[in-house]
């Protein structure tokens, strides 16, 4: 099991950027920890002022969330092209119990956001990244965040 230490200073979030993207995806990421074998996974997530998405997914583990600063705002895309918004506001918990149906996009509010996610990958599978047309375009491992995190750890200590 590794437990690491929250911190709220800028230079302990890894910047996620992608200018590829047809929305704007950026958010800045930190592993809080992990534990193998119970197959659980913790970390937080910083969305600024201007709008940048974490990338479109849809999660495959249940997922716990709590807004910590700011707020959550999140797009589901539904098979029919429609979307549903949703908010949750400093201090809102909301839990689900397996795989998403549809997708999501999720992003700060006016003025920004920090969330909490804990999510238990029973098989290992943590998210389907989907393209504009929802077709999965990489699916998202336990293993996958834990060594992303680590190689980047290993880059801010050289």
């Amino acid at each position: 099991m590794s437990n690491l230490q929250f911190h709220i200073e800028p230079g302990s979030w890894q910047m996620i950027k992608n200018d590829s993207l047809t929305y704007l995806m950026g958010y800045d990421f930190q592993m809080l920890g992990w534990d193998r074998e119970a197959q659980t996974i913790d970390f937080a997530l910083r969305f600024d002022d201007k709008g940048g998405h974490c990338q479109r997914h849809r999660h495959l583990a249940s997922t716990t969330v709590l807004v910590m600063e700011g707020e959550q705002h999140l797009t589901e895309i539904h098979s029919s092209g429609k979307t549903t918004s949703k908010k949750r506001i400093k201090g809102e918990y909301a839990r689900s119990n397996g795989a998403d149906q549809n997708p999501h996009m999720e992003r700060g509010g006016p003025d920004g956001g920090v969330v909490f996610y804990s999510c238990y990958a029973p098989d290992g599978r943590l998210f389907e990244l989907v393209d504009d047309d929802g077709t999965i375009i990489r699916e998202v491992t336990f293993e996958d965040m834990i060594e992303a995190w680590e190689h980047y750890q290993e880059e801010v200590r050289a």
